[in-house]
């Protein structure tokens, strides 16, 4: 496709008709009009050099290229950056290629760069080599254009996509207001854009947990473009995707890490199975796009959230600061956080269609476990499979915990929840796979639950009882298996061990329903004191309740208790350490010899 052309232009270069835009500038119209071909050419160059503006944001001129900010390392990052640093050699190797087929993903970037280069590349290519490039990138945006994305979609073609569909018209239009073909490219550039954020985002900005690893890039991709819709009259995309992207800004502040990476974006998930990151983030990039679009409170859980120097110093009070914690639905992502600073502990969890659920905790900024959330059951000896998708049963938000639980249908008739207890305040952690028969009939039942420890993480097992602390710089976390004997003397129920770096716990039961719970104490003064556990007895008119129909547990650490239960049948008016619960699930402390209850999941 032809963009446009002057009559007066030589032979050899595009016919680009009509080339200029009515808002050129007379005087660059009218030389080109009256002039020899060769002078066109100084003359466009002679604009090019002395116009003030449009001009790159200073970004671009200040460290490394914003063009690999989040670029993943093993997408051969050295390489791309080499060639964003010799634009005329790129546009040698561009010529070669085909526009009427899209690039992959690393040339994708560099067609990108080329595009942001060209002002300069007029002084060092012939007029010819030049419009050439013109028109081959011209089309390669057009072809783009057609390509829609959505949550399902490939996360690398997502990136490539934004890549060529978005970025790449909106620098052809914003570098070229004055050659008419570049600047309608804008219309292209803000559709592409407005489609995709409100396409592959849950309506306030959080990606699908599907496309979380490729978060770096695309964040990285959209605070370019809105870098230069800064200067443009309509931006770079919608009001609508505006707002996605300034929810998003929050939830980079959310999700980053201490090592300037982000949370579940290093794991692996569907098609993305190859990225790796040595920083999926970097000072400049966050500046940038709190400049852009953050807000007071935004800017004030960057304070505590980010390295000094992202942005100013300023005293935070509670009131300045948004919740920590968020859970989307739609995007399979739940985060839950004691506060903004990265002394704090945070637990990320993901849990997209057809993968695993992926757990990812720290604390004090250091991983604990980071990867899949793994598990296999057996009944009466088989198998159960997986028999659908996880869906979220429950999600709950307190001042002093946060609470989801997850469910899943399995074969041989069972069912698998899974619950995870966030006591923000009281520094713990209950994690809890509970599996059932549709039926209610009993069954032989086998569970296994496997958590990946973090690289730098470690079991350390207690010799005589069967709990243990994980220890990465130094003693981070004491774990309790609620749901086992504690002495190890007693070898009844099951076992917790670390199997090849993973923490397992197996339990098994002859009954309707098995309880695998574990809980985490990440108080670090705390879980170096003396701690211990209890399965309690349960009332109900008198009468003892199954362990199949109702669980209780009692964990202390030092002078802290507290106190889980869970029904796992028909829920009834039950007793258990004298506190009355007719709900299917209640949770809370011991304050003061008397129990604080933080929630209580009511019978559906």
């Amino acid at each position: 496709m032809a963009i446009a052309s002057s009559t007066t232009l030589h032979a050899h270069l595009p016919k680009l008709q009509p080339l200029w835009h009515k808002r050129a500038p007379r005087q660059l119209v009218e030389q080109c009009l009256a002039s020899e071909p060769d002078t066109d050419w100084k003359v466009w160059q002679k604009h090019l050099r002395s116009r003030n503006r449009p001009r790159l944001p200073r970004a671009f001129y200040k460290g490394d290229s914003p063009l690999v900010w989040g670029w993943p390392v093993n997408w051969d990052r050295d390489n791309v950056l080499a060639a964003i640093n010799a634009p005329t050699s790129l546009a040698e190797l561009a010529m070669g290629d085909d526009p009427s087929q899209l690039p992959d993903l690393l040339l994708a970037l560099q067609f990108v760069a080329l595009a942001y280069a060209l002002p300069q590349l007029a002084n060092e290519l012939p007029a010819e080599t030049w419009w050439s490039l013109v028109e081959h990138l011209h089309q390669m945006a057009t072809q783009a254009a057609a390509v829609h994305v959505d949550w399902e979609t490939d996360p690398k073609i997502v990136v490539r996509a934004q890549l060529l569909a978005g970025e790449l018209p909106l620098v052809l239009g914003y570098l070229f207001p004055e050659i008419r073909a570049l600047h309608d490219l804008r219309d292209d550039a803000r559709a592409a854009f407005s489609d995709a954020l409100v396409e592959i985002t849950d309506g306030q900005g959080l990606l699908h947990a599907r496309l979380l690893p490729v978060l770096p890039p695309l964040f990285a991709c959209w605070t370019r473009a809105r870098m230069l819709g800064e200067e443009l009259q309509r931006g770079a995309w919608s009001r609508a995707a505006e707002i996605q992207y300034e929810w998003l800004v929050r939830h980079a502040i959310r999700l980053a890490n201490s090592g300037y990476s982000f949370a579940l974006s290093k794991i692996a998930r569907g098609d993305a199975t190859d990225i790796r990151y040595d920083k999926a983030w970097c000072d400049p990039l966050f500046k940038n796009a709190l400049k852009l679009a953050g807000d007071r409170r935004d800017r004030a859980a960057a304070t505590l959230a980010l390295p000094k120097g992202i942005v100013a110093p300023r005293k935070v009070t509670r009131r300045d600061l948004p919740k920590p914690s968020l859970n989307s639905d739609w995007s399979c992502v739940s985060i839950m956080a004691e506060g903004w600073s990265k002394p704090t502990a945070r637990l990320a969890l993901a849990y997209a269609v057809d993968d695993p659920v992926t757990i990812e905790l720290s604390v004090a900024g250091e991983p604990l476990l980071t990867g899949s959330w793994q598990f296999s059951t057996t009944c009466n000896g088989k198998p159960a499979e997986p028999d659908g998708e996880w869906e979220q049963l429950c999600w709950e938000s307190g001042k002093a915990f946060d609470f989801l639980e997850l469910g899943l249908s399995l074969t041989e008739g069972l069912r698998l929840e899974r619950q995870i207890l966030f006591g923000r305040h009281d520094h713990m952690l209950y994690l809890a796979d509970i599996v059932f028969h549709s039926n209610h009939e009993e069954r032989a039942i086998q569970h296994t639950v496997s958590l990946a420890l973090a690289n730098d993480a470690r079991w350390t097992p207690s010799e005589e009882t069967r709990d243990g602390v994980i220890v990465g710089r130094e003693r981070r976390a004491a774990v309790m298996p609620m749901g086992l004997k504690e002495w190890r003397a007693d070898p009844r129920g099951g076992s917790l061990t670390e199997n090849s770096g993973r923490l397992v716990l197996s339990q098994s039961t002859a009954g309707r329903a098995l309880c695998c719970p574990l809980f985490l104490d990440f108080d670090t003064e705390r879980s170096a004191l003396e701690r211990t556990w209890r399965q309690l007895t349960i009332g109900e008119w008198l009468e003892v309740v199954p362990a199949d129909q109702a669980v209780g547990y009692r964990a202390q650490a030092g002078d802290d208790q507290w106190l889980i239960y869970r029904s796992l049948g028909t829920p009834g008016n039950r007793t258990l350490l004298g506190h009355n619960v007719a709900g299917e699930f209640c949770a809370g402390q011991f304050v003061d010899g008397k129990f604080k209850e933080w929630i209580e999941i009511e019978a559906v």
